[in-house]
Formats: C-alpha cells, structure tokens, sequence
C-alpha cells in the first residue's frame, strides 16, 4: 500500500469541488514564474492568493492541422516549497512532474479533439508530454 496524499493548500484552492477550484484560477491565483513558454507546452507556477499554496499548471495542446478543434489538456499540482525552488532553480526537470502526482491529488481539465471538455481530480503518476 502506498503513502497517503499529502496535505494541500486551502478549500478555495484544493477543495472537493472541482469546477469551484476551477474558476478561482484566474482571478484567485497569482503568477509567481514561467518555467516553459511554448504555444503549445507551457509550465508555470502559481500561487494561491488565499493560502499561499504553489501550484504547478501545466497545458499541453496537440495540433492536427484539421480543422482548428485541437485537443488541449491542463494539469494543475500542488507543490511544496522546495519542489517550487526546485522547479524555478533547474534542478526538477518540468518533464518529472509526473511522478509527483503518485501521492497527491491534481485537477485535470482535458478537452480532446471533437469531444466535450472533462474536469476531474485525479492522482497517481502522470505522464508529460510537449504539444505540438
């Protein structure tokens, strides 16, 4: 059996209720740093204005040069402070996100291509990859 989930942040930022952490991530989180700045992959960390909590968002978008209704997938994690240093300093890679997902939860909002938009806590590893 493994860890339990480590403790999170705040109602407002890591609440039961998926859609209400969702739309707080505008006007309820502040910018703290780019990590990657892509158009179509992009790390960024953000802060909860709240509680503080850091928390990593990360988009991906797959192009197929179709017909514009491309796929576009976000992952927001909650991070500790030395993962945040981390992160911002070089030494976690944003391609190991990933595995920090194995004990905690993280909010996944995929949008695939011709389908409907998905909202979902989720938790285990994840794996991470660049749109293009």
């Amino acid at each position: 059996m493994g860890r339990p989930m480590a403790e999170f942040g705040c109602a407002k930022c890591y609440g039961e209720d998926e859609q209400a952490v969702w739309r707080r991530q505008q006007a309820g989180f502040e910018h703290e740093a780019e990590v990657v700045d892509g158009s179509h992959f992009s790390v960024n960390l953000r802060r909860c204005k709240e509680c503080s909590q850091r928390f990593v968002w990360i988009f991906t978008e797959v192009v197929d040069w179709m017909g514009g209704d491309d796929a576009q997938y976000v992952t927001i994690l909650p991070v500790t402070a030395e993962e945040a240093a981390g992160l911002t300093g070089g030494t976690l890679r944003p391609h190991d996100l990933g595995t920090l997902g194995r004990n905690r939860r993280h909010l996944n909002h995929d949008w695939p291509t011709g389908g409907p938009a998905h909202l979902h806590w989720r938790s285990g590893r994840f794996l991470l990859q660049e749109g293009r």
